[in-house]
């Protein structure tokens, strides 16, 4: 069982009842809270109920057909976002095409294959998944950032300031205003060399630089305030799977935390 997935959602719109509980068969190891709609008119009821994390809309339904209502749910603010994948016995591009321009995000065609039925809407779950895992973390991190009295800010690979904390209030700064600043607009004349230096120079094997004293230039009275600042490398893969010929294809910035 996949654990990450366990209790999300899937609506089955699909009028053959046959088709509906394969896919249902499929899909119920992952723990997944399935509902089944036989028509689009069902379908749009259950939506709102129901706020499924994806949605299998068969391409010809009876009345109303798959493409209408997935044009429907998507000039809905409530419903634009859910995922679409159309489920169809038609392998013409111009159907293909036409579901993606009304937002679908894939196709399964009939008759369906177990794997292929399986990966393709495990693929979107797991998508959906980690982006909300991250929004969480990122929540948390700036909820935390923002009530600490320190210096908390992010530098982008480039060494651009990509997150600043409230803190720097203190020197004179609105935070909003250094979002997309070299992180020299912050550093006395005589420590920018080094700063850049050591910050460019990260291996794979040196995720943090410790007590790193630089002075920080106070928007209020242009004067210089020491500070002892911690920088941590931050990768999209694990230090240990990360070497140093291919760090700099996985850096995505850095983590600075600046003690005055």
């Amino acid at each position: 069982m996949d654990y990450d997935l366990v209790g999300m959602k899937v609506l089955i719109v699909e009028d053959m009842p046959d088709n509906a509980e394969l896919i249902h068969k499929i899909l119920k190891r992952l723990g997944l809270k399935i509902e089944l709609a036989a028509d689009g008119e069902e379908a749009l009821e259950k939506v709102p109920t129901f706020q499924p994390d994806v949605i299998l809309l068969d391409v010809g339904l009876p009345g109303i057909n798959g493409f209408e209502v997935c044009q429907r749910l998507k000039q809905d603010p409530a419903n634009k976002d859910i995922p679409i994948i159309f489920l169809t016995a038609f392998s013409d591009s111009s159907d293909t095409s036409k579901g993606f321009q009304l937002g679908g995000v894939d196709y399964i065609t009939k008759p369906f294959r177990r794997e292929e039925v399986f990966i393709r809407i495990t693929n979107q779950l797991r998508l959906i998944s980690d982006h909300r895992q991250a929004l969480i973390k990122d929540f948390s991190f700036k909820a935390i950032a923002n009530k600490v009295p320190d210096l908390i800010f992010q530098l982008d690979p480039d060494q651009k300031i990509a997150f600043a904390n409230p803190a720097f209030a203190t020197l004179g700064y609105a935070p909003e205003d250094l979002e997309s600043q070299p992180v020299e607009v912050l550093v006395a004349e005589e420590d920018k060399a080094d700063l850049i230096s050591r910050l460019s120079g990260r291996k794979a094997e040196s995720l943090v630089i410790q007590d790193m004293k630089i002075r920080f230039i106070s928007q209020k009275d242009a004067s210089l305030i020491s500070y002892s600042v911690d920088t941590f490398g931050i990768w999209d893969a694990r230090h240990d799977v990360v070497s140093e010929s291919d760090a700099n294809n996985n850096f995505l910035g850095t983590l600075c935390i600046a003690k005055a």
